[in-house]
């Protein structure tokens, strides 16, 4: 008979094996009483010895892999290296031109988008100075090995644990995110007879649940819940649920303030989610299937749906950002891929295929495109500073909302 592996249920009617995190969590649950939902997320995904980011290697872009993201996808990388080529160029192809990455990965879409620079502006990619946001050690290895053939003695790429480290200010930056939002923690309030309250976490001793533990109403108020819109606040009816993402707003407020002293910047922020508030999608993932997030701690994949409203809003209420920065529409994935060309490169990279790799990237592009897949689930956002011409595909800014206004 197999030995079950720690992260599955022995029977029917018993726990399932607790992962070190686990025993952890369950620990700290205890002699605190219960746990801030956007909390348990946090220490399962960024953990210094148990997270799922910090600590597992090879989960991304693989078959073994529990899930594939746009990009570990060639094409993908091949129409932002020309959006960030498009920037430059507005920019006034300065010098020096640092690109900043947040949450890379395993590496590949910078390896891939330096790859295109190579061929298509081979003066752009001296003048470019790479900056990769990384909080795990593992996927910081993966980087550095999948980026080995830019590394330079004067060290061209750099490593950085959070925004907040990278010195430089004043020269011509690009921000780009992509599915790095999806995994930041978010709160999660839902309206009761106290009115609203946040979601928390505590032990489960049941023997018949699978999971260790079960969501609560927290017994008192929360700090964040100043942060739920005003909107949502006022309107709340038994059973509503909202999910608040500060942590990403404050992301995006240190990315505004990086744009500012850079003069000449821009971002370029992509991943699942809508223009409008989210509320109850925190979801796992464990081969490229859907599983309860509860589970597991640490060695399941937990994300949840961006608001981009709510990034969005974090630019309106500031007068800092309102001055000196534009942003867009929000639009999909696929009609940015489609602006950037991807048929063309579709037509022009099949031609020469076996049967066999021209099925796999049909399938790839598929898998892009498709508004059933991540064609139209995937949303594009961008924002810039004032001091140059709009960058493409985007022609017109966003109007300002009244500053008083709330989300």
């Amino acid at each position: 008979m197999s030995t079950p592996d720690r992260a599955t249920v022995n029977s029917k009617n018993r726990k399932e094996l607790k992962t070190p995190l686990c025993i952890e969590l369950i620990s700290k649950m205890s002699s605190q009483g219960y746990f801030p939902m956007s909390q348990f997320v946090k220490e399962c995904l960024t953990h210094p010895q148990h997270g799922y980011y910090t600590a597992k290697k090879h989960v991304i872009g693989s078959e073994k892999a529990d899930f594939i993201t746009a990009a570990e996808i060639p094409f993908f990388a091949d129409v932002i290296s020309a959006w960030i080529m498009d920037a430059w160029q507005k920019m006034g192809t300065p010098r020096v031109l640092h690109l900043v990455e947040l949450g890379p990965g395993r590496g590949t879409l910078m390896k891939n988008m330096l790859k295109q620079i190579k061929y298509s502006n081979p003066h752009l990619l001296h003048f470019l100075q790479i900056h990769l946001v990384e909080v795990g050690a593992a996927r910081m290895e993966e980087q550095k090995t999948a980026l080995a053939e830019f590394q330079t003695s004067q060290k061209k790429i750099k490593w950085w644990m959070d925004l907040e480290s990278i010195p430089f200010s004043l020269e011509p930056t690009i921000f780009i995110a992509n599915e790095y939002f999806d995994a930041l923690p978010v709160a999660q309030f839902r309206y009761t007879e106290r009115g609203w309250v946040e979601t928390c976490l505590e032990v489960d001793e049941d023997p018949a649940n699978e999971a260790h533990f079960h969501m609560v109403h927290a017994p008192s108020g929360s700090f964040s819940a100043y942060l739920i819109p005003n909107d949502v606040r006022s309107s709340g009816k038994v059973g509503d649920c909202i999910e608040v993402n500060a942590v990403g707003m404050q992301a995006m407020e240190l990315v505004m303030k990086k744009m500012v002293d850079c003069q000449k910047a821009a971002c370029l922020i992509i991943d699942y989610g809508k223009d409008e508030h989210m509320h109850s999608t925190l979801r796992g993932i464990r081969g490229h299937k859907f599983v309860d997030p509860l589970l597991s701690p640490g060695e399941v994949d937990l994300s949840s749906w961006v608001s981009f409203k709510q990034l969005r809003w974090a630019l309106e209420r500031l007068e800092t950002a309102r001055r000196h920065l534009k942003w867009f529409p929000i639009m999909t994935q696929r009609e940015f891929l489609q602006w950037g060309g991807i048929d063309v490169r579709l037509a022009h990279v099949i031609k020469d295929e076996e049967t066999k790799s021209a099925m796999k990237i049909l399938q790839n592009y598929r898998r892009l495109m498709d508004p059933d897949e991540m064609g139209n689930s995937y949303k594009v956002f961008v924002a810039q500073t004032r001091s140059f011409p709009n960058v493409s595909p985007f022609f017109q800014e966003m109007p300002l909302p009244p500053l008083e206004s709330g989300l």
